[in-house]
């Protein structure tokens, strides 16, 4: 890379909150860099038209653009369960026939897509959902991410946790998203990055009365409970070898799919 400034694009959900604290907190260390946030889609988007160079971006993204890198230690993962990214439908899984996909999302629609394939075994069609489709459902079932979940979680005859359908299907933790580049970075900014993203998750406190001071839903703060079991129970950002194999069957899964043009757009 030249000595021009590197531009970095996260995500402002709430799970990238370690990430987003840690950042502004050093923000004199990463002077290097010009920091935006985007939806998760454009971030991949934005790294495939090279308007970003580094950003907190949909694991799916490397099936299109094996260019790619993913750098970093750190990445958006689960446990077995992640709560924000959820299937909401009015029938049971066998009976669905439509979903709609949450346009903000891709590695989230596109492991909807590949659960139905090889994990429930189904056909069913996709419409694209659009700004406020999640306020009400036009089909058979739909899939949300992020924050909007909050509000959604216990509102529907059927909802499936997309993390933890994975686990039961595969046996590893899923990961959303990771810190993924379309350029070299330096040795020194990787290492910086690190240690910076390292200090977030090493002080959750910090974070969640953070969060409990900038983010809320519709106006209205979550409460510090619902933040802390979130970030802490729910999310996990290191990039453990289990989850780099998760990524690896994912991302094969995901190539197959468009092999055997089992759907239109992945």
């Amino acid at each position: 890379m030249s000595d021009s400034k590197i531009k970095i694009t996260a995500v402002n959900y709430l799970n990238t909150f370690p990430f987003k604290y840690a950042l502004e907190k050093f923000a004199n260390q990463v002077d290097w860099a010009e920091i935006n946030y985007a939806a998760p889609a454009e971030c991949a988007q934005m790294l495939i038209n090279n308007e970003t160079n580094l950003a907190l971006a949909p694991i799916a993204v490397l099936a299109k653009q094996p260019n790619l890198n993913i750098v970093t230690n750190f990445c958006l993962s689960t446990f077995n369960e992640v709560k924000s990214v959820k299937l909401y439908s009015k029938k049971s899984i066998e009976d669905i026939q439509t979903i709609v996909l949450d346009y903000q999302s891709l590695s989230s629609v596109s492991l909807i897509k590949v659960l139905m394939k090889y994990y429930w075994k189904k056909s069913v069609r996709y419409l694209q959902g659009y700004k406020g489709f999640e306020n009400k459902l036009s089909a058979d079932a739909m899939v949300v991410i992020g924050d909007r979940t909050f509000e959604l979680n216990g509102k529907f005859p059927y909802e499936y946790d997309l993390a933890t359908e994975w686990y039961r299907y595969y046996g590893k933790p899923f990961v959303f998203a990771g810190w993924i580049s379309n350029v070299i970075l330096k040795d020194s900014y990787l290492q910086q990055l690190n240690t910076i993203f390292d200090y977030g998750l090493q002080h959750l406190d910090e974070v969640i009365d953070y969060a409990m001071q900038n983010h809320s839903l519709s106006g209205k703060r979550l409460n510090k409970e619902i933040i802390a079991d979130y970030l802490t129970n729910k999310m996990h950002y290191r990039l453990t070898n289990d989850r780099k194999e998760s990524i690896e069957h994912f991302l094969h899964l995901l190539k197959k799919l468009e092999t055997e043009k089992s759907v239109v757009d992945f």
